[in-house]
């Protein structure tokens, strides 16, 4: 008797990391949904992988509980939540105003409570399930000019410890990835700002710089962290819950 396909519910999924994801679950003969604000890459991607898409922020509830309402008519319940949907701001504890306070916790912390809250009770439906989100090596390493997205992707690996423990008995194991350095669309801008001020505005010189912090000698690429977040929701991962894993580079070694 063949398996029943499963389902996975990533947000942030039109580009980088969750677009890899999208194309990752795809090809792996899984059912996706996937919803995030940019809508044209989104409609896109969801054209080329066969998959659906629905337009909405994980600030707002309502559009989450609409995405998730759409995936579980079209595909009959949720298997795994990714979520991966986050924004990266440059500020220190010193110059961060109350309004980019506000939006990075609203964003990468609340966004992501959203998505769970929205999701992990269809999972219980289904007896268990998997969630992986998508935190940082700022779970382990402090960098600079980064105290907003330190601060909250760090909550999100202690949320991945606490949903561990609570939602074990029940079934649904809950992982995070940890990645380094990725060339994404959000990090190819990142880094021209970052470049305008400190490499003349060479952006290639800025990427070699960044890559020599490495022990591998680059950045990653965000097919490389699907592949580890593809893993952990699978069924080989069975007995993996509560932890933090790395796709770094070996950065944090040191």
């Amino acid at each position: 008797m063949k398996d029943t396909v499963k389902t996975v519910f990533i947000t942030g999924g039109s580009t980088g990391i969750g677009a890899a994801c999208v194309r990752k679950f795809a090809d792996g003969g899984w059912n996706v949904a996937f919803m995030d604000i940019n809508a044209a890459d989104g409609a896109a991607l969801a054209k080329e992988c066969g998959v659906l898409f629905v337009e909405g922020s994980t600030r707002n509830r309502s559009d989450l509980d609409a995405a998730v309402d759409a995936a579980c008519r079209q595909f009959g319940g949720l298997d795994c939540v990714v979520a991966n949907a986050g924004i990266h701001r440059c500020n220190t504890m010193l110059d961060i105003s109350e309004e980019e306070l506000d939006l990075m916790i609203d964003t990468n912390i609340k966004g992501t409570v959203h998505t769970l809250r929205a999701t992990v009770p269809f999972l219980l439906r289904r007896g268990g399930g998997s969630v992986v989100i998508n935190a940082s090596d700022q779970c382990y390493v402090g960098k600079p000019n980064s105290f907003g997205y330190g601060l909250t992707k760090g909550a999100l690996g202690q949320i991945t410890k606490s949903m561990a423990i609570d939602l074990g008995p029940k079934g649904v194991r809950v992982n995070a990835v940890c990645a380094g350095t990725i060339r994404t669309p959000l990090t190819e801008t990142l880094f021209q700002s970052f470049a305008d001020i400190t490499h003349g505005g060479d952006a290639g010189a800025y990427w070699k710089a960044e890559a020599a912090l490495y022990p591998l000698g680059r950045v990653g690429e965000a097919h490389e962290v699907a592949e580890l977040m593809y893993f952990l929701a699978s069924d080989a991962a069975s007995f993996m819950t509560g932890g933090l894993y790395l796709v770094d580079g070996g950065l944090t070694a040191g």
